[in-house]
């Protein structure tokens, strides 16, 4: 018999596995996560909240606490070209993460580090009550058919013991042991190259000599790389990020190795360098062959890989917990079965393909490699908020264009499988109404047009029948003329009709009509609860 018992085991304390406690907990699940490190990265590694994620931060009230740990420099956001921070200016092009999100979303980007950011997962995840152990590892694991039996290490005394999981999260990164061990493969371009990060401490303040930027790309014979300075407490910590011959390690620079880089970015032969760590990594693209095995389900890189440019693969992880959490989280309270959990990897692994090679595209058109690569490039509104999800977890619509997994944010079709169109709902103090996707915090959403108030009352029905909250807004009701408008245009149903928002925030079923008729509540109702059966696997 195990030493105890959990509901989900999540293997990895980085952004994607503290993301995924964080949205368990939030939804009443108590996680047990491990990771063998004793501490958070001091790297900041990935430097961009992308404009989804900050939407599901916004939905958990984490939006301000995130923006209040932005880099310093993220206001600038042009990115220099040159041989070296003194040497002689290549360019000038406008960052990539300055995207102004207009009408599709309430939010932009938020230009934050892991370092910076991974604390304030993990201490909202505690705060819920998600069990989180550093210096632990996962030392087995194995499956059957109704969970997870895995042997934890504390690396502290190397002391044992047996856990009993209903299931097992993978967010073990790139290598993903758990991945290997399952016999999962992954398909896709591999590895492009290496590079490390170098942090360190040097007063380069009378070298950038007034000038703004966010990351400065530096080249030259000596070193290729990326030059940014890092926010926190000390005004003279950077960050260089190299490129490395393909055959070489990070473990083959020691700190005077290092030390040199630093000054050949800054062109300073002398300049007084303190290197507080260095870490590597390589640059690779490829998906797994499976997101899903009996009870684990991998995450983040376990699942998928993809190049530095676009800022996408972090996010997409994040977006990968949030897509489970809520699944996950039904499945365990018995109000959805087993089979939602399939919709997992329907849902995720092509947008991953996707993300992937818009993330390859976009290092191809960087690095100058292949500029034939751009008949493929699709715009950053859509690789961000225009996926369409095809899945048992969506009552879908046929369209020709069926195999495409996006759309067009920018001209929302409002069919199910896509993310709800943002929409400002009610009235806030000072007349501005609340984002749509900040009320949707782990529940679902019956969103009915002006004319669909017979709605509400059906909702009683569904309530009883399901045992679940579903929320309801009427268009209409504190709103303006020009949102029932945007609405009609941008969801595609009529005065009377209804969508459904999953949890998530992508619509699961739409209905142009409403109940027209007296007595209509009760067969609106019986329609309502039959849509949530179907979209949650319940046994009919």
């Amino acid at each position: 018999m195990a030493d105890e018992t959990v509901e989900v085991l999540i293997v990895g304390g980085s952004m994607v596995g503290l993301s995924t406690a964080l949205f368990l907990a939030r939804q009443g699940v108590r996680p047990v996560l491990v990771e063998r490190h004793r501490h958070l990265s001091a790297h900041p590694r990935a430097q961009a909240v992308s404009p989804r994620t900050m939407e599901l931060m916004r939905a958990l009230g984490l939006e301000g606490e995130v923006r209040a740990n932005e880099n310093p420099h993220a206001r600038y956001g042009d990115i220099l070209q040159a041989e070296s921070l003194t040497g002689r200016e290549l360019g000038r092009f406008r960052g990539p993460f300055r995207h102004d999100p207009g009408e599709v979303a309430a939010t932009g980007w938020t230009l934050i580090g892991q370092d910076k950011f991974e604390p304030v997962l993990r201490a909202h995840a505690e705060a819920l009550g998600a069990d989180l152990r550093f210096a632990t590892e996962m030392v087995s694991f194995a499956q059957d058919d109704a969970g997870v039996d895995a042997v934890l290490r504390d690396l502290s005394d190397g002391t044992e013991r047996s856990v009993r999981a209903r299931y097992l999260v993978a967010a073990d990164g790139f290598r993903s042991p758990i991945r290997e061990r399952l016999g999962i493969g992954v398909h896709g371009p591999g590895v492009f190259g290496r590079q490390m990060n170098i942090v360190f401490h040097a007063d380069l303040d009378a070298h950038v000599a007034g000038r703004t930027f966010f990351l400065c790309f530096v080249s030259n014979a000596q070193v290729k790389g990326v030059l940014g300075k890092l926010g926190g407490e000390r005004s003279d910590r950077w960050v260089l990020a190299p490129s490395l011959p393909p055959e070489d390690s990070h473990q083959e620079y020691n700190t005077q190795a290092c030390v040199e880089l630093v000054r050949a970015a800054a062109g300073v032969p002398g300049l007084a360098v303190t290197v507080e760590s260095c870490t590597g990594w390589e640059i690779g693209a490829w998906v797994a062959d499976r997101f899903r095995s009996g009870r684990v389900l991998l995450a983040g890189d376990s699942a998928h890989v993809m190049p530095p440019t676009g800022g996408f693969g972090g996010n997409m992880g994040v977006q990968d917990a949030h897509n489970l959490a809520w699944k996950l989280s039904l499945v365990l309270r018995g109000q959805a079965g087993p089979e939602l959990l399939d919709s997992y990897e329907q849902e995720r692994a092509p947008v991953a393909e996707f993300t992937v090679d818009q993330g390859v595209i976009r290092y191809l058109q960087r690095s100058g490699l292949d500029e034939a690569a751009a008949a493929r490039h699709q715009p950053e509104s859509t690789v961000l908020f225009g996926h369409v999800y095809r899945s048992g977890a969506v009552v879908g619509e046929s369209r020709v264009d069926d195999a495409f997994p996006v759309e067009d944010p920018v001209l929302p079709s409002g069919r199910p499988g896509t993310r709800a169109p943002h929409l400002p709902l009610g009235k806030a103090e000072g007349g501005e109404g609340v984002p749509l996707h900040d009320l949707l915090d782990g529940g679902f959403l019956l969103l009915a047009g002006p004319g669909g108030s017979a709605w509400g009352p059906a909702l009683a029905e569904v309530r009883t029948a399901t045992g679940l909250a579903v929320a309801f807004h009427r268009i209409g009701t504190a709103e303006p003329a020009e949102v029932s408008e945007r609405f009609a245009k941008s969801y595609g149903v009529g005065e009377a009709g209804a969508v459904l928002i999953r949890p998530d925030g992508f619509i699961a079923w739409r209905t142009s009509q409403g109940p027209l008729s007296a007595g209509a509540e009760l067969s609106a109702g019986a329609e309502l609860s039959s849509v949530l059966d179907r979209i949650l696997s319940r046994a009919g």
